[in-house]
């Protein structure tokens, strides 16, 4: 044996886990629940784009027709004020009658102004939902409002957004994640057994009386299994564990609340429905009443047997059916 102040080594080490108490496997399925997980908040951002899109394109259409409306209404309104005027040239309307006509047409004049606002700020807001510059009018949007017959269950809804809805999937995906990050907590408590081995150089520092070769590089190899026991952690495992617990009460408590909230919205969306669907039928009724009831005054009042204040009544009792 030759013995010397300076050893040197150089070795090429490598460790397989054989068991490892689940952590690895469950980390790996902790990192498949995430990346499904990202993709549905990812969907559900592009269908929130997509609704919050389409939802302000069918309100712009909407706010059309209010401005129809009224300009609708402002004509017919200053048609009946020349009315006034020719029956004052003849005594045989009051003056306060053009006085009243006058005013309806400032007020229908500043509601049409308020609507033409609300109308551009619309636009702005879908321009920006679509996030494209339309400084100089260059969009033009065209379609058509039409109500069409929609059946809808509240049970076949109900199980459809539980199945479909990315948030919801997005909260289920993430509970999931934090179940497994629970097992890979408790996985701390269980030992690790793996497979190493190593590969390397030996030699030693020169020495002016050692014999000849010994500064010669010699390999050495290993081949073994490790075991590492956890004996004593000082807690940190049970520690970790109930912390990963309680995160995972609380992502139960999430997708609790979330599955509440997708209740409350699918049985709003389908009792609107059902309601929107019925003001239409009544609404229809209404505006034929209304415009029959118009008629009328303005033939009253042509033939001096009604007054002004009836004919503006019956048009603004036109007018809210009509936006």
């Amino acid at each position: 044996g030759v013995f010397t102040q300076d050893v040197f080594a150089a070795d090429l080490v490598l460790s397989l886990p054989l068991y490892t108490g689940g952590r690895i496997t469950n980390e790996v399925r902790v990192s498949e629940l995430l990346r499904q997980s990202a993709e549905h908040r990812l969907a559900w951002t592009r269908d929130e784009i997509v609704f919050n899109v389409s939802s302000v394109f069918y309100s712009i259409l909407g706010q059309r027709h209010v401005i129809e409306s009224l300009e609708f209404s402002r004509k017919a309104i200053d048609e009946h004020r020349k009315r006034v005027n020719d029956l004052l040239a003849a005594q045989k309307a009051a003056k306060v009658d053009l006085l009243r006509t006058e005013v309806r047409l400032a007020d229908l004049d500043q509601r049409i102004v308020r609507e033409r606002n609300t109308l551009a700020i619309q636009q702005r807001v879908l321009f920006n939902l679509m996030g494209v510059e339309d400084s100089e009018g260059r969009f033009g949007m065209q379609g058509a409002l039409a109500s069409s017959e929609v059946k809808v269950n509240l049970d076949e809804c109900m199980a459809a957004a539980q199945a479909q809805r990315s948030d919801y999937l997005a909260a289920q995906a993430v509970y999931k994640a934090q179940a497994r990050r629970v097992d890979v907590a408790r996985g701390g408590h269980w030992p690790t057994v793996s497979l190493r081995g190593s590969y390397g150089g030996r030699w030693a520092g020169h020495a002016s009386d050692a014999p000849g070769g010994t500064d010669r590089v010699e390999d050495a190899g290993a081949i073994g299994l490790s075991i590492d026991v956890p004996l004593f952690e000082g807690g940190r495992v049970s520690a970790q564990v109930r912390q990963e617990q309680a995160r995972l009460r609380a992502a139960q408590e999430r997708l609790r609340r979330l599955g509440l909230q997708v209740t409350l919205d699918v049985q709003s969306a389908v009792l609107n429905v059902t309601s929107a669907r019925e003001r239409i039928i009544a609404t229809e009724k209404s505006i034929e009443q209304a415009k029959e009831s118009l008629r009328t005054e303005q033939e009253k009042y042509a033939l001096g047997k009604g007054s002004i204040t009836d004919v503006l009544d019956a048009q603004t009792a036109l007018l809210p059916y009509a936006l």
